[in-house]
Parts: C-alpha cells; sequence; structure tokens
C-alpha cells in the first residue's frame, strides 16, 4: 500500500470516527409515572437550594405549588429563593448537630440533596451527606434523592476519562456517600448527571438505569427528572443516570 493511501485511509478513519462522536448515544429509558400525592402535598427539604440543579428544583417545586424548604448557610444568598417563597433553616451540613436541627420540623415529605465543592477543604460530598442521611433517618424521615455524577460507584467506567481524571479526588467520596445511603433505612433514589450546562430545559432529558450510560444535560432539566423521581415511588432503591437525547460528549460541553 503506497504512503498515499495510507494516508487517505487514516483520513476517512479520523473523519469517520470524528462524525460518529456527534450522534447521540441513545440508553434505554426509564418511564416514571405519577404516586398518589402525600396528603397536603409535598413538602421537600432541599440542600443546595441557593444555586445550580436545587434551586431549580425548588423553582419548579413552588411553582407548581409544593412546599420548600432551603437548609442555607448563614452566608449563602438566599434572594432569589426568597422571590420564589422558600423558607429556609439556617445551618452547615458539615455540622451533624445543625442538621438534625434541620429535621426538628418533621412534616418533611421528602429530601432532595444535591450538596458538592470542588474546592472545598473539607470537601462535603461524603461527610455533608453523610450528616444529612444520618439526621433524616435518626427523625423518621424516609424518602430521599440523592445527587452524584456519572463516575461514582458501578459507574465509574462510564465516564470519559477526561471526567473521572478530573474528578479522580471526588468520586471516591460520592461512592461513599452512595454507599452509606445504600446501607440505611432510607427509601433512597440516586440520580447522577453527566456533564451539566446551565441554559433553558430542552424537554429531551431521560433517565436511564444503565450503569454504561453517559451524557450531557441542562440543569433545569435535571431538575424536572428530580421532580419525576419524587413524585413516583417506584423509583425506590434506584439508581439512575440523566441525560439528554439530543446533547453529546464533549462537543456539546462547549
Amino acid at each position: 500500500m503506497t504512503k498515499k493511501r495510507i494516508g487517505l485511509t487514516i483520513l476517512v478513519l479520523i473523519v469517520a470516527l470524528v462524525g460518529y462522536s456527534f450522534i447521540p448515544n441513545q440508553f434505554p429509558v426509564y418511564e416514571t409515572q405519577v404516586s398518589e400525592a402525600p396528603e397536603g402535598g409535598h413538602h421537600v427539604l432541599i440542600f443546595g437550594a441557593t444555586r445550580n440543579s436545587g434551586f431549580e428544583t425548588a423553582k419548579i417545586l413552588i411553582e407548581r405549588g409544593d412546599r420548600v424548604t432551603a437548609f442555607v448557610r448563614p452566608s449563602s444568598d438566599r434572594s432569589q429563593l426568597e422571590a420564589l417563597g422558600a423558607e429556609f433553616v439556617v445551618g452547615d451540613a458539615m455540622d451533624l448537630p445543625s442538621v438534625e436541627a434541620a429535621f426538628v420540623d418533621n412534616t418533611y415529605t421528602s429530601v432532595v440533596t444535591t450538596i458538592a465543592c470542588f474546592s472545598c477543604d473539607p470537601k462535603p460530598d461524603f461527610i455533608g451527606n453523610r450528616n444529612i442521611f444520618d439526621a433524616a433517618e435518626a427523625a423518621g424521615v424516609k424518602r430521599m434523592i440523592l445527587m452524584t455524577t456519572v463516575g461514582s460507584g458501578d459507574s465509574y467506567d462510564a465516564a470519559p476519562f477526561p471526567a473521572r481524571n478530573f474528578l479522580k479526588d471526588i468520586l471516591p467520596l460520592k461512592t461513599q456517600a452512595e454507599d452509606h445511603l445504600m446501607a440505611s433505612s432510607l427509601d433512597y433514589t440516586i440520580i447522577r448527571p453527566g456533564g451539566l450546562k446551565s441554559g433553558p430545559a430542552t424537554g429531551r432529558a431521560y433517565l436511564s438505569a444503565s450503569r454504561e450510560a453517559f451524557g450531557i444535560i441542562n440543569r433545569a432539566d435535571l431538575a424536572g427528572l428530580v421532580v419525576n423521581i419524587i413524585d413516583d415511588n417506584s423509583t425506590i432503591g434506584e439508581i439512575f443516570a440523566a441525560m439528554d437525547a439530543d446533547m453529546v460528549f464533549p462537543w456539546s460541553m462547549m
């Protein structure tokens, strides 16, 4: 084979691989269903509600008429949540007594935790979430939704190498949090988004129970999936990846 033909073959392969990488992967879809709402509606305690996916979740819940209490630090900016009509308890997820104090109001029908911090020392991804799980269990609040990431636990191989490398200090902590939750008596659901973006909801997001699933998702869509999980008791004991059917890694992150 001539050098020219070899070069042409390599070029064709590169073009084919690049083109293939623009095609979204479709994984088995988990279809959520609406369970009977709790008497008096939902009252959701959210950790991490002041920004990103936690805020978007609070927004959906409040706008549809549910009650939301946000666990916030004393220094947190509450202005957006106040405008929505959220209620507040003040504390620090790394301080177990202040987390326990948040559960004095035992009218919560479910708890959502999205807490994570890449730059914090110590990081709250395990200790903070462990405090939340332990406090909820002691208070008798059963329903728990934990947001981690693809790459945690048994989804490690599903995350692209760049993501695994970037999150190498975080993934073990998120895995510990998942393991602690699964070992508890709580009615848990774990949701693992892949790459996260800020933008309006596309309406194309979905959940998959596949441990090979990885994709990109807007936080507004992710919040919608979290609310669907809150509404669906059949998701108890399940772990899902969350992604958008039309987004592909890494191009959709640009």
